[in-house]
Order: structure tokens, then C-alpha cells, then sequence
């Protein structure tokens, strides 16, 4: 967009008349120097051209001569001017076409300066927006690079909890398979237990039944001493084993205690376990295929002997 004239017509010839009038040569520059040093060349100097051809003309309308020396010199100077006026016009309308054409460059020039300003000024706005964006930028560039090594460490850490989740999960097949061992061991026992009660609920009752039969036969007690002594000898022998049974089961209970307790122990590892492995989310659950492979060759546990 243009810039709008600032010096109009009037102004210049009023300057240019002032000019005339003090006997000095009226010159674009010297005009714009009156003016305040505004306005552009080019529309000084198109607007001093027009003047200056007001002037030739004023001049040739006030051209006169008394009536004596009119008649004789008219006709000369009608002859020298009418060549030299077509002469002059020709140069003169030459020249205002030039002046007329550089000071409609020098207007287009100014405008295309001023519209050079403008963008000048627009990208000025740009590069200040630009600057602030890449201030920003560089602010959000320094954040997030924090905010990277804040997470590179939780992932570390992460990574470290994981590594001891792993560790407690490779443990819970050994426990388990221990657990299974210690079960089977006192489901035996118990077994043997209930096997031991039965035979001296046996013994028990051949007792009181060889009991019965000695009041029965005491008539016959000098004749069956010898098989009295041989089922009595018996009898110590089955308490004797009952008793070694008893401790023996004693002992069992003692063990399977002990194996319940170790097994309450393990399990409550096993809950322990299983609830850190659960904080372990979704990475944890990568590793699940691999426990139920490990699950599959777990090692038998060898029973302890007595």
C-alpha cells in the first residue's frame, strides 16, 4: 500500500513563486528545503515541472512591444520564435515526459519502499514471535530433558524392583515343590498313624480276649501255661511295638507339626511373593510363559529319611 502525498500543488508553486520573486532559480531541492525537507522528490519535481511550464507560457502570452518597433520586430521574432518554440516545446514536452516518467518511477519507488517497510516490519513481528517460540521451545526442550532422566531413573528403578520380583518368582517353584513334598510326607504319616491305631485296637482286643479265655481256662491253666507264657511273651513283644509305634508317632505328629509350620511359613512367602510380583505390572507378565515353562521341570524334592 502507498503512502499518501504530502505536498500538494499550491504548496509548490507558493514556494516557487517566493523563489522567483527573491531572484532565486527555483530547484526541486531548494523547494523541498523551504517545505520542511517533506515530500518526495519525484512529486516535487513533477509538480516544479508544471510550474515552470506556467511560466513559459505567462511569459510568451506577455510578450509586447510598443506599436512603433512592433510591426518590424514582430515578424522577426515570429519567425525566430515560431522555430525556436517548436524547438523548445519538442525538448520541453520531452523533458516533462522524462520528468513526468522519474517522478512516477520515484512515486513507485517510494511505494514499493514503503511496502518493503511494511514487510520489513511484519517479518520484524515474525522474528520476535519466531525468537519467543524458540525461547519457549528451548524452555520446554530443557523440561522434557529433565523430565527424560526423571524417568530414565523410575525405569531404572523399576528395572531393579523387577530383577527382585524375578528373583522371588524363581524362588516360589522351589517353595511350592517343598510345600507339595511336605504335604505328601504328612498325608504318610497320618496314614501310619491311623494304621498304628488300628493295630493296637487289635492287640487291645486279642488282649481282653486272651484275658477272657485264661479266666475260662483255668482249669486247664497247668496245661496252658506254656502257651499262656508263649501268647503273654507275645502280648510284650505287640506292647513293645505299640510302644515304639506310639513314640515313633509321637514323633511323626512332632515332625508334621513342624512340616505345617514350615509350610504356613512358605506359604505366607508365596502370598508375599505373589503380591510384590503383582506390582510389577505389565512387565511381569512377559515372564509369566517362562514360570510355567520353569514350572514344568520343576526339580523333585528328595524326602528327608528318619
Amino acid at each position: 500500500m502507498g503512502r499518501e502525498a504530502t505536498i500538494t500543488a499550491e504548496q509548490v508553486t507558493a514556494v516557487a513563486d517566493a523563489m522567483k520573486v527573491e531572484g532565486i532559480k527555483p530547484t526541486s531541492r531548494a523547494v523541498r528545503e523551504r517545505l520542511g525537507n517533506t515530500g518526495s522528490m519525484g512529486t516535487i519535481n513533477k509538480l516544479l515541472q508544471r510550474w515552470k511550464a506556467g511560466q513559459v507560457r505567462q511569459a510568451t502570452a506577455a510578450l509586447a512591444l510598443p506599436p512603433a518597433l512592433q510591426k518590424a520586430l514582430i515578424d522577426f521574432m515570429d519567425a525566430e520564435l515560431t522555430a525556436a518554440r517548436a524547438t523548445l516545446e519538442a525538448e520541453l514536452a520531452e523533458q516533462q515526459q522524462e520528468a513526468a516518467d522519474l517522478a512516477t518511477e520515484n512515486e513507485r519507488q517510494a511505494e514499493l519502499i514503503a511496502a518493503r517497510e511494511e514487510e520489513i516490519e511484519g517479518l520484524a513481528i515474525e522474528k520476535a514471535e519466531a525468537e519467543g517460540k524458540a525461547s519457549q521451545l528451548s524452555a520446554d526442550l530443557d523440561a522434557a530433558r529433565i523430565e527424560a532422566v526423571r524417568e530414565r531413573e523410575a525405569a531404572e528403578q523399576a528395572r531393579t524392583e523387577l530383577a527382585k520380583a524375578l528373583l522371588r518368582l524363581e524362588a516360589m517353584p522351589r517353595l511350592e515343590a517343598d510345600l507339595v513334598a511336605v504335604r505328601a510326607e504328612l498325608s504318610t504319616e497320618r496314614h501310619a498313624r491311623v494304621t498304628a491305631e488300628q493295630s493296637a485296637a487289635v492287640l487291645a482286643a486279642q488282649k481282653d480276649d486272651l484275658t477272657g479265655r485264661l479266666t475260662d481256662a483255668s482249669s486247664r491253666r497247668e496245661r496252658a501255661e506254656e502257651t499262656l507264657l508263649a501268647q503273654q511273651q507275645r502280648a510284650d513283644k505287640l506292647s513293645a511295638e505299640l510302644a515304639d509305634t506310639r513314640a515313633s508317632l509321637q514323633a511323626t505328629e512332632a515332625r508334621a507339626k513342624a512340616f505345617e509350620r514350615e509350610a504356613a511359613t512358605a506359604a505366607a512367602a508365596v502370598e508375599r511373593a505373589r503380591g510384590e510380583a503383582k506390582t510389577a505390572g505389565e512387565q511381569a507378565a512377559q515372564l509369566r510363559g517362562q514360570l510355567e515353562a520353569s514350572r514344568s521341570v520343576q526339580p523333585t524334592r528328595k524326602r528327608p529319611t528318619d
